[in-house]
């Protein structure tokens, strides 16, 4: 009898997480588009309402419509309408940034900015010696950018001239070596920056002691248009508390107002974006957990996963539209996620994702650390299966039922089942002669009009993947 009750309760819980429709999953309406214009994507969340794609590859992996050489980065690309967008540091070890613009369609150049920065490594971040880490974002007419040491351009998206531009570093500076991470994003007419990281006024300096430095979480909004400063919110970086690293908020909303969700200090927070009141928290972490949240939390009908590094992985039951009425940890599971630097993906009641821990600060050792690709049940958390076999980076985008794998110089198609881990296509994308870019295989495959965009240390390819 209890084995009965527990497999109904465990039903009932996956029809529940499933009612919504994908443009929907993240509690409000999102039109259904084939754009990829920022970071999450067009459902918020890494995956793609596409349909009639190809459920299995060739031997040879899938028709090469184009592919053309760019320079180091770790910024995804975005496409609206036939313009793909992508960003790029001129040299390994910086000195100057590209914001370029290509014809989707043939990959031939629009137009591209050059813009001079300095060398990185003045900065003490040397972690963006890769490049450019932000993915752009794009909103009507202007797309939005934030190079590796903060500075953001505003651009007329046809054109590429430059409409404003801010220098982030002169404002806060950056709490850790890894420079501006965070991707821009545009809700509720509002430009939202997260400054995940933590950071600190530009007149307080940087603090050789990170463990102690006196960082502050700070989000805010600013006039997509001008941009000027809307508000602010910051709260006190509570040391040794996990951050949220290069984290991009996830958009929902809460009592029928649009929130910003984040997770840092050891919680989960929602914030208003019309005046960043915080109007909702719950602690997922230990107080005295270390480390960083890197993924966006996931945000479903009535739950919310958060995935963190060395304190479990977790499933937040709430209710939206009451954010008083107290929510609860459905599970918690102590899952290895120190690679996690995406978004678990969620598809007819269950999550992929990957778990494993990148192993070493040693590029080399990094880069050769064992990841597994692993199927969760949302309902329980439980492992359903775990396919090892990858190695760092990795990055994945859901469309269609199919996941785009990337991971170490292969580009695989794996069906999107608790079934198994079922291969449909595999094609090696590029050859690695320096240890130092494969973990540029973190850059999210981007998916538009039937055409997966994945970017190579070296190059952008563009492969035709529907029917």
């Amino acid at each position: 009898m209890r084995i009965l009750i527990t497999l109904i309760t465990s039903l009932i819980f996956a029809v529940s997480s499933m009612g919504l429709s994908e443009s929907d999953v993240l509690g409000q309406e999102r039109s259904v588009s084939t754009d990829w214009a920022d970071f999450h994507g067009p459902l918020g969340n890494g995956t793609s309402a596409e349909r009639g794609l190809r459920r299995e590859w060739p031997v040879n992996g899938p028709e090469v419509l184009w592919r053309v050489p760019v320079k180091p980065g770790w910024s995804s690309p975005v496409v609206v309408d036939n313009d793909l967008y992508i960003c790029s540091t001129e040299e390994p070890r910086g000195t100057a940034e590209t914001i370029t613009c290509l014809n989707a369609s043939t990959g031939q150049q629009r137009w591209t900015l050059t813009y001079d920065v300095g060398p990185y490594w003045e900065k003490n971040i040397g972690w963006a010696r890769g490049g450019f880490r932000s993915t752009p974002c794009v909103w009507k007419d202007r797309i939005y950018t934030i190079g590796a040491i903060g500075h953001f351009h505003c651009c007329d998206r046809h054109t590429g001239k430059v409409l404003w531009k801010r220098n982030l570093w002169d404002t806060f500076n950056p709490s850790g070596e890894k420079g501006y991470s965070f991707s821009p994003m545009i809700a509720d007419g509002k430009l939202l920056l997260w400054y995940g990281d933590g950071a600190s006024d530009a007149s307080r300096g940087i603090d050789a002691d990170r463990e102690t430095a006196g960082f502050d979480i700070i989000f805010q909004s600013l006039d997509p248009l001008t941009g000027n400063v809307i508000w602010t919110f910051r709260e006190p970086h509570r040391r040794p508390a996990r951050m949220g690293e290069g984290q991009t908020p996830s958009i929902t909303e809460f009592a029928g107002e649009p929130c910003a969700v984040i997770s840092a200090n050891c919680e989960l927070k929602a914030l208003r974006i019309r005046d960043g009141r915080e109007v909702w928290k719950f602690p997922v972490a230990r107080p005295d957990a270390r480390g960083t949240t890197i993924p966006s939390p996931l945000v479903l009908d009535r739950q919310i996963l958060n995935v963190a590094d060395n304190d479990g992985t977790s499933l937040v039951t709430l209710d939206r539209k009451s954010p008083e009425t107290p929510a609860q940890i459905h599970w918690k599971k102590n899952l290895e996620t120190y690679c996690a630097v995406h978004q678990f993906r969620h598809h007819n009641g269950y999550l992929y994702g990957f778990t494993g821990e990148i192993r070493g600060a040693d590029e080399q050792v990094a880069s050769e650390s064992m990841l597994n690709l692993t199927c969760l049940d949302l309902a329980t958390g439980q492992v359903v299966w775990s396919e090892p076999g990858y190695r760092a980076g990795v990055a994945m985008t859901l469309a269609d039922g199919l996941l785009f794998v990337r991971s170490y110089q292969r580009l695989r198609l794996i069906e999107a089942s608790p079934k198994g881990c079922h291969v449909r296509g595999d094609v090696k994308t590029h050859d690695v002669w320096k240890p130092t870019l494969n973990l540029l295989d973190f850059v999210q495959p981007v998916l538009s009009k039937g055409r997966l965009f994945v970017r190579t240390p070296a190059e952008l390819i563009c492969y035709q993947v529907a029917n």
